[in-house]
């Protein structure tokens, strides 16, 4: 389904608000309109009453009858038998006493009353007032509903209604026209110098914030590119060098057995590089596609440590693992590569007879805290903030020396934000490293 635009939008909103306006406002005019006209002919008749009452109590019932009203003019007995009427016949109306109008003219000495039709058509007004002699003199006349005085004003009210849906109409069609122009106007190159709703800030804030990171994602691929392209470069430069020579022939034995090992030892380290890159790919774009599990970090430990072991030895290093389970929900090979490269760290950057200590525990808040420990060489202060950039390396040809592609630390960061965890690092340069991954419960 199409989505409306928001001109439409706000249009047919503003429009059908001043619609709205217009049936309220109508309604309002018209049903204070009758109930004023009603209180009017109460006033007349309460004023004809006053005219009427000195010949009501002369009982001149002649001269009553030869005046001149369109209204019907009833006399009742304090009994409630009518004995006169100016228009039907006195003597074939019904007794009064249960009418309401004479009831409260009666308890209050006048009373107004109103009554419609069977057909709710028209409505009869009645004002009784309660003489001197005890009877009630009761003046009456009719007045059309609210719903014939609407018909008959229908014509007035139509062309009303048209002239408010113009105006309406032209209204809506301007506001909306004004409330999206500063949104046309934005400049999404610099949206916070545009002229914008105050409302709107946080919006254009957003557009610049979204702008800001483009352009840091942006030079990061841009790094990104170069780097790779600088690291397979020089294994690819090796790689061709030594088997051009190798292609000319006329090199010896051990020769050859060198060059050969070198070449192995360069595409070993292009796998591990290409290796790496798609696995930060995969994590950058979250498009891993084994589901999460129930995991056990000490377990993972151990097997990482029984796979590290000889590293170790051949360093003459220990390995400790020490403190609780670690269950977390995760996904396997990417925890196991997180963990992997920690300890793989602890080991390559290690001081000879040094030690790396794996420590696993649940803080107070349920939080599972991994720490990997080391005795090496330490971070400098000034690098420690960039040492998860991508291809970041403090020492570069010691960390070529051991095998490394600088993206340990980077896969390290990615992996623990796939999984809503954080890393903290506290070094001191000569002393050690420790790196905490902390999983939220």
């Amino acid at each position: 389904m199409k989505t409306k635009s928001l001109t439409f939008r706000i249009f047919i909103n503003t429009f059908l608000v001043g619609a709205l306006v217009y049936f309220i406002c109508a309604f309002l005019f018209i049903s204070n309109m009758y109930n004023y006209f009603e209180e009017q002919i109460f006033s007349e008749l309460e004023s004809e009453s006053l005219f009427l009452e000195s010949t009501v109590l002369k009982e001149d019932f002649v001269s009553l009858r030869e005046i001149k009203t369109k209204n019907r003019i009833t006399l009742i007995h304090s009994d409630g038998q009518v004995y006169f009427d100016n228009t039907v016949d006195e003597k074939t109306m019904e007794n009064h006493a249960l009418r309401d109008e004479f009831i409260g003219a009666k308890q209050k000495g006048v009373s107004s009353i109103s009554r419609f039709s069977s057909t709710m058509t028209e409505k009869t007004l009645y004002y009784a007032k309660l003489l001197p002699t005890g009877d009630v003199l009761r003046i009456s006349c009719n007045q059309h509903s609210v719903w014939v005085l609407v018909l008959g004003m229908s014509q007035l009210l139509l062309v009303m209604l048209v002239i408010a849906i113009i105006i309406s109409g032209i209204s809506a069609s301007l506001i909306s026209k004004k409330v999206v122009e500063p949104l046309n106007n934005i400049d999404l190159d610099n949206p916070e110098d545009s002229e914008v709703y105050d409302e709107l800030k946080p919006f254009t804030k957003r557009i610049a914030e979204e702008n800001f990171e483009k352009a840091q994602r942006e030079e990061l691929r841009q790094q990104f590119t170069a780097n790779v392209s600088h690291e397979l470069k020089t294994p690819l430069t090796s790689i061709s060098g030594f088997a051009e020579i190798l292609k000319a022939g006329g090199t010896d034995a051990q020769t050859t057995k060198d060059f050969s090992t070198t070449i192995y030892e360069e595409s070993q380290r292009m796998i591990t590089l290409v290796n790496d890159i798609i696995k930060l790919s995969k994590l950058d774009e979250e498009s891993i596609s084994l589901e999460k599990e129930d995991l056990s970090l000490r377990e993972l430990c151990r097997e990482i440590i029984e796979v590290l072991s000889p590293s170790a030895k051949a360093k003459n290093l220990s390995l400790e693992l020490t403190g609780d389970s670690g269950q977390i929900h995760g996904v396997e090979p990417v925890i196991y590569e997180m963990l992997y490269n920690l300890i793989d760290n602890g080991i390559k950057y290690n001081k000879e007879g040094g030690k790396v200590i794996i420590d696993i525990k649940e803080s107070d808040s349920k939080a599972i805290l991994l720490s990997v420990s080391d005795t090496g060489i330490g971070i400098p202060a000034g690098e420690q903030e960039r040492i998860f950039e991508r291809f970041y390396r403090i020492d570069k040809s010691r960390s070529k020396e051991l095998g490394g592609t600088g993206l340990g630390l980077s896969i390290v960061k990615h992996a623990a934000k796939y999984h809503d965890a954080s890393v903290l690092l506290k070094s001191e340069e000569g002393k050690g490293s420790t790196f905490t991954v902390i999983f939220k419960s």
